[in-house]
């Protein structure tokens, strides 16, 4: 078993996201998806002093790594999940779009899709403009069969619940030993970041898991 730990909001998460798939799809590995709070708000003084340019090597980065791996992008994103400053780092108290679409993530996780949803989510947060619009989160959930209103029903009447369980995801991440996303863990070892998923294939051959 992978524990995948995920933020709808880290550029890296969703690279992995495709590969991920596959390996579920390709494979009797079980991913454990567990999806986490971005960094934005789970530690906001981590932006500290990060101004316009850590964001702009960020992105120039990102979308060379997105371009090799030939995946949809259209940034700057609209809107940014996370409302935030990039010229002073500063997070916005005003958090109007994030903890809507980690509590249908978490939603969809308990129904046995997180890994899914993720994958079809974060594609239009990160390829198309107006992501948010009931259009394209209907458009989503249609794939799985799910009603719009329904689900958000069922997060307004278990919300507290669905931040229990991502608190939980937080605290099982540091135990492992990192906070940063994307994240797998197997058989107790951590390997951190989109690219170290060559690292984690090839240690499941050694064990003869894959």
């Amino acid at each position: 078993m992978i524990d995948l730990y995920f933020s709808y909001r880290s550029p890296y998460s969703y690279l992995i996201l495709p590969r991920m798939l596959k390996l579920k799809n390709e494979s009797n590995i079980n991913i454990n998806f567990k999806l986490v709070y971005p960094i934005a708000i789970r530690m906001p003084e981590w932006f500290d002093k990060k101004n316009i340019f850590f964001f702009l090597s960020i992105m120039s980065d990102f979308k060379k790594k997105a371009k090799l791996l030939e995946m949809p992008l259209n940034t700057p994103l609209k809107p940014d999940p996370i409302k935030q400053n990039i010229f002073t780092g500063k997070i916005s108290k005003d958090q109007p779009y994030i903890f809507d679409i980690c509590h249908m993530g978490q939603e969809m996780s308990n129904r046995g899709f997180g890994l899914e949803f993720a994958y079809k989510l974060s594609t239009k947060i990160w390829s198309v403009k107006n992501w948010n619009t009931d259009e394209h989160l209907v458009e989503i959930l249609s794939e799985f069969e799910i009603e719009l209103d329904e689900i958000r029903e069922s997060i307004k009447n278990n919300e507290g619940a669905l931040i229990k369980q991502i608190k939980q995801n937080q605290e099982d991440q540091l135990e492992a030993g990192h906070h940063g996303v994307p994240l797998c863990v197997y058989k107790d070892e951590y390997f951190f970041g989109q690219d170290k998923f060559d690292d984690l294939i090839n240690r499941m051959k050694s064990n003869g898991d894959i």
